[in-house]
């Protein structure tokens, strides 16, 4: 298996990102197991001679461009064709690399994937679908910022390919699916939550109805469906809320005698065993649904263990066939996707 790795992608690139791919191959045992360094392959080399390993497991891809995180996405394949985060997905393309991981620009990313690779077939919209962790295991949240407007069959489509990301990922065959709304009884939300609600409780196995914001990580469903824009939103007030609530705790206790020596000896141990399971650097990426082919988006602050994690992802995503299991279940309610105007009616 080869997994191509965009080397100079992220704000810590290349140095992380060669690390990562370094440990990844340290602790993955399998020597059938590869990772190819696309990026200048002079900055390249000159990180990977800083660690002992079987460099026989790496080869190198020399690309002398790089995407920056305020390129336009349309425009990227045409611009920077010779770039890393291309060339990622070239490869996939030309069946040179089974897999990609990259913490470069997301939009980029999309729009190189959607024009090289294309979509499963039925599928309209790729989506984002992130693990978000919980003391209940987490839950997946889909679409997480690929489509800012949408229609109540994308969201039907979500459902689907996010339901197969689940099982790989919890190993579970039913998972709960949830649709993210203002309120959990029937008829609330705006129009597009209405409509999808309709048609989640015809096509969708296991729906578990509306979720609201307040109750998904009290375990309520396995898999949190909305819109990019609202999946984003949520994403990213779950970011900085976590790195809030942790240093507003920590300042508050400083403050008190007593509660100095119940931070250092009790406190502290359980913030940071907290603070490691919300840590994004646990989970690596998260595959983007949808294309025909395993890309895996990761955040584009990732260090060298978020980047080895990622790398993990995208090896058991190939293993496992993602793709199959996606086109599976989107074959199996193409009913509704090939309905007369489907995608404009609703």
């Amino acid at each position: 298996m080869r997994i191509a790795l965009d080397a100079m992608g992220g704000d810590n690139a290349p140095e992380q990102t060669v690390k990562g791919a370094v440990n990844y191959l340290c602790q993955w045992p399998d020597e059938n197991v590869k990772v190819i360094l696309v990026g200048h392959e002079d900055v390249l080399r000159a990180e990977i001679e800083k660690y002992s390993f079987d460099e026989a497991r790496i080869n190198i891809v020399h690309v002398p461009k790089v995407v920056a995180m305020n390129d336009k996405p349309a425009r990227i394949v045409k611009t920077k064709r010779n770039s890393s985060l291309v060339r990622i997905v070239e490869l996939m393309k030309n069946g040179e690399a089974d897999g990609a991981v990259s913490a470069g620009n997301t939009g980029a990313l999309l729009s190189a994937s959607l024009f090289l690779l294309d979509r499963i077939p039925g599928v309209r919209r790729p989506a984002i679908c992130p693990l978000i962790p919980s003391a209940h295991g987490g839950f997946l949240l889909c679409d997480a910022g690929a489509n800012v407007d949408v229609r109540a069959r994308d969201l039907v489509q979500f459902a689907l390919m996010a339901r197969a990301n689940s099982i790989h990922i919890f190993n579970q065959p039913r998972p709960r699916i949830g649709l993210l709304n203002i309120g959990t009884e029937v008829g609330k939300g705006n129009e597009l939550t209405m409509r999808a609600h309709d048609l989640f409780v015809t096509h969708v196995d296991n729906f578990v109805g509306n979720v609201e914001a307040r109750d998904v990580f009290a375990g309520v469903a396995d898999v949190v469906i909305c819109d990019g824009f609202v999946g984003n939103t949520m994403l990213k007030v779950v970011e900085g809320m976590v790195l809030h609530v942790a240093g507003w705790a920590q300042d508050k206790l400083k403050q008190h005698p007593v509660s100095k020596l119940a931070l250092s000896l009790i406190l502290r141990p359980a913030l940071k065993e907290m603070a490691r399971e919300l840590n994004y650097e646990e989970h690596g990426g998260s595959p983007l649904l949808g294309i025909n082919g395993i890309l895996v988006v990761c955040h584009g602050t990732s260090n060298a263990k978020a980047i080895m994690n990622a790398l993990r992802t995208a090896t058991r995503c190939v293993n496992e066939n993602l793709i199959a299991s996606i086109q599976k279940g989107i074959k199996a309610h193409m009913d509704i996707f090939e309905e007369q105007n489907a995608f404009t009616a609703k």
